[in-house]
């Protein structure tokens, strides 16, 4: 039953910090575009070398790959339900597990070619599974800014339906988790002394405060979610 206890605990901290993650995979994504910008303007006014920016957009790349992980275990960690790379994304998903693998793996920088202004992943890419066997793939043909933003699409309108769908199994926080919070936080080395003692001298007034109170895990990522659409509208 401890057990069961801790493990609903973990999910409602994985499912509150849903919304964070999904503003995170917003700001790479942001970063990506912008640093794209950059290396296109450069190309126009013939501002050569472009090593650095190239590195930079690798860089944002590598994190806003890792986001994209990290949405997809959350996701299923909350739900307590499998949610597979195929219906994350049902056009780059097999692409999404091979190139993440094989930069969280194998520290490639996969982008790694251009033409005219864009910025492309060639292939064919390579790397070692998990069986050491050499799994080669394509990427899309598409440039990385491209890829980037159809695949951000796909990925928040999936994550939206699957949160959605799986609404009634993630576990929200509830008033008798707000008062173990409050309790943890008189014992944590953290709170500064002066914050116990306010608090223990209101703690039936602050207990009393949380009756009823919850926190729309779900909502507050669909919130999320519509806030990066909308600004993958402008790019």
């Amino acid at each position: 039953m401890n057990e069961d206890l801790e493990m609903r605990d973990h999910r409602i901290a994985v499912g509150v910090s849903l919304e964070g993650k999904i503003r995170e995979h917003g700001f790479f994504l942001a970063q990506i575009v912008s640093m794209s910008r950059v290396i296109e303007q450069k190309h126009r006014r013939q501002e050569y070398p472009i090593n650095l920016e190239a590195q930079k957009l690798n860089y944002f790349f590598s994190a806003y790959l890792n986001t994209v992980q990290s949405l997809k275990d959350a996701s299923q960690t909350a739900a307590g339900k499998d949610l597979s790379w195929r219906e994350l994304s049902p056009t780059y998903g097999t692409f999404l597990r091979y190139c993440r693998n094989a930069i969280t793996h194998d520290g490639s920088q996969l982008i790694n070619g251009s033409r005219g202004t864009k910025n492309f992943i060639v292939g064919p890419l390579r790397r070692i599974d998990d069986r050491d066997a050499v799994v080669t793939f394509d990427p899309p043909n598409e440039d990385a800014l491209t890829v980037c933003c159809n695949l951000s699409k796909e990925i928040l309108a999936s994550l939206g339906a699957f949160l959605t769908r799986e609404r009634g199994n993630i576990p929200t926080p509830n008033a008798e988790d707000f008062k173990k919070s409050l309790a943890a936080s008189l014992e944590s080395s953290f709170t500064p002394d002066f914050v116990k003692e306010m608090t223990r001298a209101n703690r039936a007034q602050i207990e009393a405060s949380m009756e009823g109170a919850s926190i729309d895990v779900v909502g507050r990522a669909l919130d999320a979610i519509v806030s990066v659409e909308s600004d993958l509208t402008s790019v």
